[in-house]
């Protein structure tokens, strides 16, 4: 009998694969991202379905994370594994002519594709082609958007804006998905394995132990911050109902720079006070101003970094595609003044930065490194059942999301010969959040998009408008006699 090979997945990874079997009634971990291109400025657009499946099955080659589905070790006595798979281009590729249609219709259809689960029995991804665009203003005339649907235990947002660049001809972009395949376990050798495993994690639990108490010592001392427990409860916490609904602010990428530049502070500073700007006066217009600040989760990127941050697992050859670590940054919307608020996110953005970089913050979630798979999973079927107690008007650390994933340049990005013009991200959805919002810059161009429950946001037009004018307000008081939004076009 020929023994089955593949690249085990790091437990981190893997936990997207558990937190979703344990959680079914949850958001599905899927990861969108929608890439419009400009279908008038090429001579030859690809226009069918045969062509659209032609381009994507010749470059399958530079992603093997998309030539993989998982494969389970009987009763996940040792952590999923990622086997070479055949590609069904029917099931993977599909294709839809819009034609004419509305801002809303085309926004309803997009926030419909973060709902939907995908297949665990196949490569877990899609691409969905919508041509012929037409009648969206924020678009061009007969635009074609390209959205990449992908599980978040493949990758994480950096790694899914490089298996985009690697689909659409970016000639320098690396294959991504690699990895040291070795012989899938049965049940028998899993399960003898387990022992040792337990073993294996019986350190970092101590050290995680060590490291929560020298946290406290440090924060004693103001060496380090923690984040503020507890959050006003607003009407994105409330776990809404209905439908999703989809959102953007288109932004000039130049803009924001320049805006930085002159506050000392970073384009995720701006965006997240925009974002804190937004909400303030969407909610004060429903009169439901919040008695202090609200906060965000802000995932950071623990790329080119060593230790426990990088996701390294025991084994040395595994390292995992998710390499974020969580940042809880007030967003000081009780604060009045658009500048300085965004002094005060920029120092509480800082203090964040120093308390995630610190190794003891690391140490403490080391041990799901080294967890068993039956550990890992048994610990998120814990924690669904365990009832956090929350008193009616308070929510734990943070109530809302912010994720920032660069694109990179537009330089050799194309589909056919149609050149990309934009790129639209999608949050995570969490059932704690009824509002999550997604930032993608491409080129000079940065868009703000936001997911939204219909029920909490039945008018995502309207904080559109708001989102926009926080950031006319802040480059207004930013920039004083020299707007940077009218030099900026």
């Amino acid at each position: 009998m020929t023994r089955r090979h593949g690249v085990r997945l790091a437990p981190r990874d893997a936990l997207h694969v558990f937190v979703e079997e344990v959680n079914p009634d949850d958001p599905p971990a899927v990861m969108v991202s929608f890439y419009v291109f400009d279908t008038e400025r090429g001579a030859n657009p690809i226009r069918t379905r045969a062509e659209a499946t032609t381009w994507f099955l010749d470059r399958l080659h530079r992603t093997p994370a998309l030539r993989r589905r998982l494969h389970r070790v009987p009763a996940d006595l040792d952590y999923p594994y990622w086997v070479e798979a055949d590609i069904d281009p029917d099931h993977h590729i599909r294709f839809t002519t819009v034609g004419r249609t509305t801002r809303s219709e085309l926004h309803r259809l997009m926030a419909s594709m973060k709902e939907r689960s995908l297949d665990p029995a196949r490569p877990l991804w899609e691409v969905h082609v919508l041509t012929g665009i037409r009648g969206v203003d924020d678009l061009p005339d007969a635009s074609t958007i390209v959205a990449l649907r992908m599980h978040h235990s493949i990758t994480d947002g950096l790694g899914a804006a490089e298996i985009a660049r690697a689909l659409f001809d970016d000639p320098d972009a690396a294959p991504t998905g690699r990895g040291a395949p070795t012989s899938v376990p049965g049940a028998l050798r899993a399960a003898s394995a387990l022992p040792f495993r337990f073993a294996r994690m019986a350190p970092a639990v101590l050290a995680a132990l060590r490291a929560r108490k020298a946290l406290t010592t440090l924060t004693a001392a103001g060496t380090i911050a923690a984040p503020t427990p507890h959050r006003p409860r607003t009407r994105f916490d409330t776990g809404g109902s209905g439908p999703r609904r989809f959102g953007r602010v288109r932004m000039d990428l130049r803009d924001v720079r320049t805006l930085a530049r002159a506050t000392g502070t970073s384009v995720n500073d701006v965006i997240l006070t925009v974002v804190a700007g937004g909400l303030h006066s969407y909610l004060q217009h429903h009169g439901e101003t919040p008695p202090a600040s609200l906060a965000a989760i802000v995932p950071r990127s623990t790329r080119r970094r060593s230790g426990v941050e990088t996701g390294h697992v025991e084994t040395g050859k595994t390292r995992a595609a998710n390499e974020v670590t969580l940042m809880y940054v007030d967003l000081h919307t009780d604060h009045a003044d658009p500048l300085g608020r965004l002094r005060l996110v920029r120092e509480s953005a800082n203090l964040e930065k120093q308390r995630v970089s610190r190794p003891e913050t690391a140490a403490t979630t080391a041990p799901v490194d080294v967890s068993p798979a039956l550990d890992l999973k048994v610990s998120f079927r814990r924690a669904r059942d365990r009832q956090i107690a929350s008193s009616s008007d308070v929510v734990a650390l943070a109530n809302t999301t912010v994720t920032n994933v660069p694109r990179g340049t537009v330089e050799g990005l194309r589909f056919g010969d149609s050149p990309v013009v934009e790129a639209l991200g999608t949050p995570m959805l969490n059932r704690k959040f009824d509002l999550v919002h997604a930032v993608a810059s491409l080129g000079d161009v940065l868009d703000l998009t936001f997911l939204v429950s219909d029920s909490s946001m039945p008018d995502p037009e309207d904080y559109e408008r708001r989102l926009a004018s926080a950031f006319e307000d802040l480059c207004r008081a930013g920039a004083p006699g020299d707007n940077p939004m009218d030099a900026g076009g």
